[in-house]
């Protein structure tokens, strides 16, 4: 009986050291907070990887895109990353198409380096959330440490690398992020449910129901099952039906 239950502890052993430990998706959209479960909620940045082990609730709308090809849009709900089937193979979910003579054209296109384009600086840093003003444990240190009153005139330490190159010089990693998807372009009205879209420097956004959008340099379109939009391109105007993964160009 000993010897049985060793090999069963051995075998169960095997599998969990057989599950991936290293992120497995990332968060590419969210049209309102998306918090990490933990000893405190803390809300992640668009373009955060997720490990499997991450327990995350979504505000609203999110659109969780896995390194293996699949997309998870998420609504308003609570689910572990490693147990989505999105997140465990290697499939599309979405089916993808293109824009060809003003029609969403299907294509079957291998999945590109996900994982590259997201970050594993997941939180907004506290230091980014503070005043700069001195507190009482500054003016501590500046009166009873060696040297104090210098390094308190010097300013506080800033969180991160402090000699890097100037900007002209820094290698560009583009990631995925939330930010503008610029002025002018196509113009997209979300008729049903929510349309998430990435513009060509990667800037992401959640697009809801009953308003008009500039889309600017979007230059990808992903409808969820059940979303609807029209969309204006070129005097056009094309309908558009979700489930759909859209490159406009």
């Amino acid at each position: 009986m000993r010897a049985a239950a060793l090999c069963t502890a051995l075998v169960l052993s095997a599998c969990k050291s057989s599950e991936p430990e290293g992120p497995v998706c990332g968060l590419h959209s969210a049209s309102a907070p998306v918090t990490l479960e933990g000893t405190r909620d803390q809300a992640l940045s668009v373009g955060a990887r997720l490990k499997p082990g991450d327990r995350v609730t979504a505000e609203g709308y999110a659109l969780l895109e896995c390194f293996k090809g699949a997309l998870k849009p998420l609504d308003d709900e609570t689910v572990t990353v490693g147990e989505l089937m999105e997140a465990k193979f290697e499939a599309t979910t979405v089916p993808r198409y293109v824009l060809k003579d003003g029609k969403p054209t299907p294509v079957d296109v291998p999945s590109p380096a996900v994982i590259a384009r997201y970050s594993d600086n997941r939180f907004t840093p506290k230091s980014a959330l503070t005043s700069n003003e001195p507190t009482t444990g500054d003016y501590f240190r500046a009166f009873f440490t060696p040297n104090g009153i210098e390094n308190m005139q010097a300013g506080p330490r800033p969180e991160g690398p402090t000699k890097l190159a100037p900007p002209s010089a820094r290698p560009k990693v583009s990631r995925i992020h939330a930010g503008d998807l610029g002025q002018g372009g196509a113009v997209l009205e979300v008729d049903d449910d929510v349309v998430f879209a990435e513009t060509d420097d990667l800037a992401t956004a959640a697009l809801l129901e009953g308003k008009r959008y500039a889309l600017g340099r979007v230059v990808r379109l992903v409808l969820p099952d059940g979303a609807e939009a029209e969309l204006e391109l070129d005097g056009r105007s094309i309908e558009l039906e979700g489930p759909m993964d859209l490159r406009l160009r």
